[in-house]
């Protein structure tokens, strides 16, 4: 199922009326310094609404809309800087269930993290934030039971979350993708200090700790197309909360060159604030064609990775460039704690790194296209 323009012209309305009410600006700073960095309450909204369960197929009680349909909310979310584990556990955790080949976890957990009761997460970055295979520092080993070993960084709000999608090599470029609940014996978990205090990114450390077969989301040696499937979904979804955080900022920055006044004039009509402001839009509008085109890859099945890499390569430096381009049009006020720019820059600035920088999804579009 796939929701009609009238449908999600209604979805985005009701999903930012409701953010404008329960995630505004004081709302956000007060969860700054929070330990869970979240809020109960607005997660439980999100949950009534259905946002958790959109594309989730309707045998697991959710909605079986589309990717397209979900980036409506990701972009909103991303307009608010909100403060949420919906990245963690509705949007990678959740693929990484439908991605699998495990029907009993799938059965197990989906509708528990639909209805906003657990939530799950996906470690699948290396100690040196790399989401390259051979780049991944959790080891598994198969001698008496599968057990992993190692350290996966960067792993948004597992400090909160109830499991953990585990991806390890085996050193020889096997991959295994496990199930890890939390709490588990040999499992440290320890929040990273970011740029950006929206978002709780931890350092998930495994020692020894033992994994069921019942447990695995898929046989062991055969998860590379699930990790890449996570790294792509992943690359995708930060990249439309980055459009959704640039285009808010753009919409703050204009208004603000139009009402400003210097030397008895309008900022905006000055030549270098116009171009700041026309730079800001192109990135913009590139940025959200970009992610068009992969959501539409994800909808019709076309060549993900591509599609994935393209947005990412060209958004996240985009998106970045122009939050801090509002910076500047903004002058003295715009460099404050007080202002919410510093918000909108830290996050797309985290953005452009999660999933795979700029600079790596521009060589894997180069890598496929040698492949051709």
């Amino acid at each position: 199922m796939q929701l009609v323009d009238e449908e999600r012209d209604e979805l985005r309305a009701s999903a930012r009326k409701m953010l404008d009410s329960m995630c505004g600006s004081e709302h956000i700073r007060a969860l700054l310094d929070d330990p869970r960095g979240s809020d109960a309450k607005l997660w439980a909204s999100m949950a009534d609404l259905g946002w958790l369960a959109i594309h989730v197929p309707e045998g697991f009680g959710g909605m079986g809309a589309s990717y397209s349909d979900l980036a409506v909310i990701i972009h909103e979310l991303g307009r608010h800087v909100a403060p949420t584990p919906f990245l963690a556990s509705a949007v990678v955790g959740t693929e990484a269930l439908l991605a699998g080949e495990n029907d009993s976890i799938r059965a197990d957990w989906l509708p528990s993290i639909i209805g906003g009761e657990r939530l799950l997460t996906v470690a699948n970055a290396g100690p040196n934030g790399s989401y390259s295979p051979n780049g991944l520092g959790v080891r598994w080993h198969a001698k008496g039971g599968l057990t992993l070993d190692g350290v996966a960084r960067f792993v948004p709000d597992a400090h909160i979350a109830d499991g953990i999608v585990v991806t390890a090599t085996d050193g020889s470029g096997n991959l295994v993708a496990a199930m890890v609940e939390a709490p588990s014996d040999g499992l440290n978990i320890e929040n990273e200090p970011t740029v950006d205090q929206t978002r709780r990114l931890c350092r998930v450390s495994l020692d020894n700790v033992r994994v069921s077969d019942s447990h695995l989301l898929c046989s062991p040696g055969s998860a590379a197309d699930l990790h890449a499937r996570i790294t792509n979904i992943g690359a995708i979804a930060t990249s439309i909360d980055s459009v959704g955080a640039a285009e808010r900022i753009l919409e703050v920055t204009s208004q603000y060159a139009k009402e400003r006044v210097q030397f008895d004039r309008p900022i905006g009509s000055f030549q270098a604030v116009k171009h700041h402001c026309a730079n800001m839009l192109i990135a913009v509008e590139g940025s959200r064609a970009a992610c068009t085109f992969a959501t539409d890859s994800l909808d019709d099945e076309g060549d993900i990775n591509v599609a994935a890499s393209v947005a990412k390569s060209y958004s996240g430096l985009a998106c970045a460039d122009s939050c801090a381009l509002a910076v500047q049009v903004h002058g003295g006020i715009g460099f404050t704690w007080e202002h919410d720019a510093h918000l909108y820059l830290k996050r797309t600035k985290l953005n452009e790194s999660l999933f795979g920088t700029s600079s790596w999804h521009r060589r894997r579009v180069g890598a496929s296209l040698v492949d051709v």
